[in-house]
């Protein structure tokens, strides 16, 4: 097994893809609605990601700290970084400005770094 590279997205568990990892924050009290509009997650947001390359998306809670630790893979030959651009995307980080922490008017999105991977071999 090769050791990943720690400096930018990782190897992902399919032929083909990569790992992103990365927090948010939710400001006090917004739990309930958080877990509402990603049960009520619209059509066209979905797609949107689907069809820029994602594979598998999970965000995780730590109730504490309000910490949201999101983990993703996505295509090695994904277009995300042109969802900015799209207007469903755009409605999107509107619709979640109220309860999430913002820096400088954007979501505040701070990456993470693998530091262990395990991954079984295959055969």
């Amino acid at each position: 097994m090769t050791a990943p590279n720690l400096s930018g997205p990782a190897p992902g568990p399919l032929p083909g893809s990569e790992s992103v990892a990365f927090c948010l924050r939710l400001k006090a009290g917004g739990e309930v609605e958080y877990r509402r509009r990603h049960d009520a997650l619209w059509p066209d947001m979905r797609a949107a990601l689907l069809d820029a390359g994602l594979l598998h998306y999970e965000i995780h809670l730590e109730p504490g700290s309000l910490l949201l630790f999101a983990t993703l893979v996505r295509r090695k030959d994904h277009t995300m970084d042109t969802l900015p651009l799209h207007p469903a995307w755009q409605r999107w980080q509107s619709h979640m400005a109220d309860i999430l922490v913002q820096a400088d008017g954007l979501l505040l999105r701070v990456p993470l770094q693998r530091m262990f991977w395990l991954q079984a071999d295959s055969q």
